[in-house]
């Protein structure tokens, strides 16, 4: 059943619910399911130790501020939104720290990524983890959404399953907005274009029939830091319950990377259900600050303006 949510409380509520769930899964990022389960419990409300995003957030910032400058995807730009907010102690990824190292030294934000990893460029999830904004300003247009996201994604992660997965993350967040959640699994079966993504798919129907278990979930779906490992279970929690807090609350509880679980599920949620269904409390232990939540809850609202235009 589709419900009404009014377009901008959808575009806050994914960054802000992004956020939210960054800020959720970081102090457990790299636990196991197990260990999660034992110093929370399986349905503990969860409470932000500290509140504080991690590079997930920080890196959306850069794609959103990057878009408003431009009115669009400017690749130069957003590579210089990334190098300027950077900041260390974030926790960022090797794929993404290489990459922006090149950068600083003067590389093309076309090529610094080409070269890492044996020139096979990184399939991890740091491009996925920050294309919220793309996934609402281009949520009306599957063929713009799947090419900004690709482009996006060069900057730091040009290996085909970072990329398809940052496009399979963005258009499930569209989709979201669109207000699409029946019938979202075979909407994003017909956009995927990679076999990997296309079975782990199908795994995602198959273990939404059957409410599996958590291991079952993590089996197929996996919960760690490449794109194809973590995008999955983002989107299964999100299908899986009918709430934001309890889809972000399960996303965190599968262990791994969980901040960025956390986020990508977030992302999808708050662009569903909208801003106001994310629990208030949770909003405010989010950190403020001159990039806190206040600051992501204007980027939200000029992006909703920069798509009226």
């Amino acid at each position: 059943m589709r419900m009404y949510v009014d377009l901008k409380s959808k575009f806050t509520g994914a960054l802000i619910g992004s956020a939210v769930g960054d800020a959720i899964g970081a102090p457990v990022e790299g636990w196991s399911m197990e260990m999660v389960s034992s110093v929370y419990g399986e349905k503990t409300p969860w409470k932000m130790i500290y509140g504080r995003y991690t590079d997930d957030t920080e890196m959306m910032i850069g794609v959103a501020e990057s878009l408003i400058e431009h009115k669009g995807f400017n690749g130069a730009n957003m590579a210089r939104r990334f190098i300027q907010n950077y900041d260390a102690k974030r926790g960022y990824g090797p794929g993404s720290k290489e990459a922006l190292k090149r950068l600083r030294e003067g590389e093309g934000w076309e090529a610094a990524s080409e070269n890492l990893f044996g020139g096979e460029g990184s399939y991890g999830n740091g491009a996925a983890m920050r294309i919220a904004p793309i996934g609402i300003v281009y949520y009306d247009n599957a063929d713009t959404l799947r090419e900004i996201a690709y482009k996006s994604s060069h900057i730091t992660h040009s290996h085909e399953l970072g990329k398809e997965g940052a496009a399979l993350q963005a258009f499930s967040i569209a989709l979201a907005v669109r207000g699409q959640q029946e019938g979202m699994v075979s909407a994003l079966s017909e956009f995927v274009r990679n076999d990997v993504y296309k079975e782990k798919i199908r795994k995602i129907a198959i273990l939404l029939d059957k409410e599996a278990s958590k291991k079952e979930v993590i089996a197929e779906l996996g919960n760690g830091e490449a794109a194809f490992n973590s995008v999955p279970p983002a989107i299964y929690s999100f299908l899986r319950f009918d709430k934001f807090e309890d889809s972000v609350v399960y996303a965190v509880s599968l262990g791994g990377d969980t901040d960025t679980i956390g986020a990508m599920t977030g992302a999808i949620s708050g662009a569903y259900y909208g801003d106001g269904a994310i629990p208030t409390d949770w909003v405010e232990r989010l950190e403020e600050g001159e990039k806190g939540k206040s600051y992501i809850k204007r980027l939200a609202e000029e992006l909703y303006h920069l798509k009226e235009l």
